[in-house]
């Protein structure tokens, strides 16, 4: 089925999903045995995560929590954020609120978005673009496997329009929520037993 999609005449005619349509769907149970995203009108199914990706995310999450305890912001972990023809599920997100503002809709933005890219870089990257027109300041595609951190800042129509690497040895630190650091290579060090 998926080689259909190499032909131009079949990708031209391939049927978008609306939000409305994609709500719909889960709300009658579709989607309970099958992990998808909406990703500019198309369901793109969602991969299964490494061990590295797992520590990475928990650890994340775990010092973003620490991190904005007591402040008006709320971390949420593989949580959706609708924007337009799109509801990504970031591995991170950092939004302004709590869960009860939430209750009856997902956010439309975040302050801080963090995918771990083990597996997934293409797609991450591809996200990029969903999250500038959402209007998020600050992006960060975790790259374990290279020692390093894609960092996405300054939001625009067309995209992001600063894009750094940092290396892992260096301390990054986020514009988007000050005060919050982050050292790859220190999270990537073995336990001493």
């Amino acid at each position: 089925m998926i080689e259909a999609l190499e032909i131009q005449d079949i990708r031209e005619r391939v049927a978008p999903i609306t939000i409305e349509r994609y709500h719909r769907m889960i709300d009658l149970g579709i989607f309970d045995e099958w992990k998808v995203e909406l990703l500019n009108g198309v369901l793109v199914e969602k991969m299964s995560k490494s061990e590295l990706h797992l520590f990475l995310v928990e650890l994340l999450v775990e010092l973003l929590r620490s991190h904005c305890q007591g402040t008006d912001f709320w971390v949420r972990k593989e949580d959706p954020i609708t924007i337009e023809n799109s509801e990504p599920e970031p591995d991170i997100s950092v939004v302004k609120g709590n869960a009860r503002l939430f209750r009856h809709q997902k956010p439309t933005t975040a302050r801080l978005v963090i995918e771990v890219a083990v597996s997934s870089l293409g797609l991450d990257r591809a996200k990029a673009a969903d999250y500038a027109k959402a209007g998020v300041p600050e992006y960060w595609i975790v790259r374990p496997e290279e020692g390093l951190t894609e960092v996405y800042c300054e939001p625009g129509p067309s995209g992001y329009t600063r894009t750094t690497e940092t290396p892992g040895e260096t301390t990054l630190e986020s514009s988007a929520l000050p005060g919050f650091r982050f050292n790859l290579a220190e999270a990537l060090k073995e336990e001493e037993s």
